[in-house]
Formats: C-alpha cells, sequence, structure tokens
C-alpha cells in the first residue's frame, strides 16, 4: 500500500528512507533542467561565435536570479506557511494560503517580467559587456523575460505539492517542460540558426506549455489543497505575511544574485573566454548540486510539518539525515565526475583556450562541492523553520563580506589573476561552513506560522 506523503514526513521511523522516496523525484527533475543547461551549452558550444555566446549567456544570470529571487522567495514561504498549518491539522487556513500563493505569483511575475525587459540593456553594459557578447546578453534575457508568469505560477504550484510532500506530480510537469525545451533547442539553434535566441525561446516555449496543467492541478487536483474562487480572494492580512515571511529568502538569493553581477563583471575583465569558462565549469558541476538542492527542499517541508506537529526531535533529526545523504551523494558524484571531466568540458566547446581554462577552475568547483551541500542544507533547516532571516544572514556574507572581498584583495594585492577568483570561491565555502553551524544553534524548532 502506498504510504500518504505526510506520513511519511511525519511518522517515517527510517527517516533516510523517507527522504530518498521524497527527494528521489526532485533529483529527477533538477536533473532534467541540469542536462537541459548543458544542452543548451552544448549546442551554443558548437556555434561560430560560441565564446561571445557563451559569454553573453553566462553574465545574464545575475541579473535573471536577481529578478527570480522573489519566485523563490514566495516559493519558501508557501512551502513554510503551508507546510506548518498542515502539520497543525488547519487545512482550511492552508488552503486559503495557497490560493494567496498563486496571486501573488501572478502579480510578481507580470512585475519582473517587465523590469527585466525594460533594464536588460542598461545592466549588461554596466557590467562591461560589449560588441557580440553585449547583443547575445540583451537578446537572451528580453526573450526570456516572457516567461516569467508562467514560471512563477509553476513555482506556486510546486511549493504547495512540495508542502503536501507531493514532489512527484511536480517533477513530471517539469520533466515535460524540460523534454519540450531540450527539443525545440536542437531545432532553432542547429536547424533553424537562431543562436542564443533560440535557446531563449525554447525555454519560453516549455514553461508556457505546462502552465495549463498547472491550473487544472491548482483548481481540478484530487488533493487537501484543491482551489476554489474563493479560495483566491484578495486578503491583506494573509498577503504581508506570505510577503513577510518570503522577504528574507528573497533578499538571500537577490543580494548574492547582484554579488554574482559584481563577480560576473570582475570575471569578465579577464576576457570573454574566462567568463565562458565559469560558465561551463558551473553547468557540469550543477550535475552533483541536483543532489543537494533536492535534499534540501525536501528537508524544508520535513521540519516544516514536523514544527507545525509539535514534534521538535524529529525536525532536527531531518537536518542530520538530509546532511549524510547530501555529503555521501556528492563525494560519490566528485569520485564519477573528476575522470571524465574533460571529456565534458570539450563537449561543451570548441575553442581551445576556453577549454584550457575550464579545466583549471572545474578542479576547484568540485573540490567546493562538499561545503556547498553543507550550506544549502543549512538553508534548508533555516527556511523551513521559518528563520528565513538566517537563511538571508548566510546568503549574504558568503558573497558580500566573504567571496568579493577575497577576490578583490586577490586582484588588487597579488599577480595571481584569475585563479584568485577559484581560490576565493574555496576560502568562502569554508568561511560560511563554519557560520552556518554557528547560526543553526539559534534554531529552536518551535512554531513560527500562526493562523
Amino acid at each position: 500500500m502506498k504510504k500518504d506523503k505526510s506520513q511519511l514526513i511525519l511518522y517515517e521511523k527510517n527517516m533516510y528512507k523517507a527522504f530518498m522516496i521524497l527527494s528521489l523525484p526532485v533529483m529527477c527533475a533538477n536533473f532534467l533542467k541540469a542536462l537541459h543547461d548543458m544542452i543548451d551549452t552544448f549546442f551554443v558550444g558548437q556555434m561560430e561565435n560560441s565564446v561571445a555566446a557563451q559569454a553573453g549567456m553566462s553574465i545574464s544570470w545575475p541579473l535573471l536570479n536577481i529578478l527570480l529571487s522573489f519566485n523563490v522567495g514566495l516559493a519558501v514561504a508557501g512551502v513554510a506557511v503551508i507546510s506548518q498549518l498542515l502539520g497543525a491539522n488547519q487545512k482550511e487556513e492552508a488552503r486559503h494560503y495557497s490560493g494567496l500563493l498563486l496571486v501573488a505569483s501572478i502579480i510578481m511575475g507580470a512585475v519582473v517580467n517587465a523590469l527585466l525587459f525594460v533594464t536588460s540593456p542598461a545592466v549588461m553594459r554596466l557590467m562591461g559587456a560589449e560588441g557580440e557578447v553585449l547583443s547575445c546578453a540583451v537578446d537572451y534575457l528580453r526573450i526570456r523575460s516572457f516567461e516569467m508568469i508562467f514560471a512563477f505560477v509553476f513555482t506556486a504550484f510546486q511549493a504547495a505539492r512540495q508542502a503536501q510532500g507531493d514532489t512527484v506530480t511536480p517533477v513530471i510537469l517539469s520533466a515535460i517542460s524540460v523534454v519540450i525545451n531540450i527539443i525545440f533547442t536542437a531545432v532553432f539553434i542547429r536547424i533553424m540558426n537562431m543562436g542564443v535566441r533560440g535557446a531563449a525561446y525554447a525555454t519560453v516555449l516549455g514553461q508556457t506549455v505546462v502552465t495549463p496543467f498547472v491550473l487544472w492541478g491548482f483548481f481540478k487536483g484530487k488533493t487537501e489543497l484543491r482551489l476554489g474562487i474563493s479560495d483566491i480572494a484578495w486578503d491583506r492580512k494573509g498577503m504581508l505575511k506570505l510577503f513577510r515571511i518570503a522577504a528574507p529568502s528573497a533578499g538571500s538569493q537577490a543580494l548574492p544574485s547582484l554579488g554574482f553581477l559584481i563577480l560576473q563583471a570582475v570575471i569578465l575583465d579577464y576576457g570573454k573566454e574566462v567568463s565562458a569558462a565559469f560558465s561551463i565549469g558551473n553547468k557540469i558541476s550543477n550535475m552533483l548540486l541536483i543532489v543537494v538542492m533536492a535534499l534540501s527542499t525536501v528537508m524544508a517541508a520535513f521540519v516544516g510539518q514536523n514544527i507545525g506537529a509539535h514534534n521538535k526531535h524529529r525536525a532536527q533529526k531531518s537536518y542530520i539525515a538530509s546532511r549524510n545523504i547530501a555529503l555521501a551523494m556528492t563525494f560519490v558524484g566528485i569520485i564519477i565526475l573528476f575522470p571524465v571531466r574533460r571529456f565534458m568540458v570539450e563537449l561543451l566547446s570548441n575553442d581551445p583556450q576556453t577549454i584550457q581554462i575550464t579545466m583549471e577552475y572545474i578542479i576547484w568547483v568540485l573540490l567546493a562541492q562538499p561545503l556547498f551541500a553543507l550550506f544549502q542544507n543549512y538553508l534548508g533547516v533555516f527556511n523551513g523553520s521559518g528563520n528565513t532571516r538566517l537563511s538571508l544572514w548566510m546568503s549574504v556574507a558568503r558573497l558580500w563580506f566573504m567571496r568579493l572581498p577575497l577576490i578583490l584583495i586577490f586582484k588588487i594585492c597579488t599577480d595571481f589573476g584569475r585563479k584568485g577568483i577559484w581560490y576565493s570561491m574555496i576560502i568562502s565555502n569554508i568561511l560560511i561552513a563554519l557560520l552556518g553551524h554557528f547560526l543553526l544553534k539559534k534554531v529552536n524548532y518551535e512554531p513560527k506560522i500562526k493562523s
């Protein structure tokens, strides 16, 4: 007999088993997204102007992430609020907040759409992009801006389902989106010669296609949070509660993304080949991050529901289980990826200098993965327990107080060149793991969400 997902979260004795059952679907979805990014990079990497195209896409991501931070913030708030209400058996209230989450996502998606379209040329110029790199970045961002409403709505649906312990349904829809995306990326770039614009159009198309199914899931799906028209009525007090919880998490995404925007400008100053290499190395490391991100997402629901059910001990144990699984799987992933790193790099670029720089960078980024696993697990605890301000402190400190100052020190005071960037990443990841260990002691695993 198939176990109810909330039963797994609240009562399954073997917590490692429960985590694997719930996180595997999320890992599959994340793997498909990482695979899509790799395929995007592969097709773009075989273009005639591949270095400029890859550099343009690379420097566009910080601006995308700054604006998508509102999406992440709403999702974290949704999981925290809805999971704790479900844990306390307040299903009507949980349904109400699910409806508010949908409304907030549509509004914010429209706002982000407009902001991204209008600001992308000026921001890319400020980052130092020019010529072909600037043209590729602006084209990519302006087309991607029309994806925002659909992306926000999907994330709201994903958050509502994950708060209930349903990690499968969002994965199925995500898989459909990614497969469509991959197919049309190949068609638009390889057959129709649309370059980075083709990659952007394919992403928008993949996200748009699944939106009707997402809305059906909200209003017709067979779940305890099935919405009616009354559930999407405006509620100022409830909306303020959502945004109050979302704000620190959004900030924990936006401020680091702003820092990465500056970081990308520094990297671009070393040359477009270094920027392209940085992008390719991160795409490969994402094959390991999919595990960590999935476990962190599931842990937030574990922590939230068990806090709502006043089960402090189980909430604490869920962090330990997630951390141990993440570290074990990360080490295994490094062992698998390290011997094949050159093969993967050469798949993603046809430029000899970019390949050489990427091979240099990939060693450091793979060594940093266990530290990132710890970092992401701390964020999962903080978000699930409603302590999103601690997530904000962690994310801001990692980039603004550690990594960026170190990069500038290495750039100004040493002759290490681009290697100063790699060294700064390792040092900042070590320091932030120590800070996370300290902040974890401040989590008391008491309910923070009241109806």
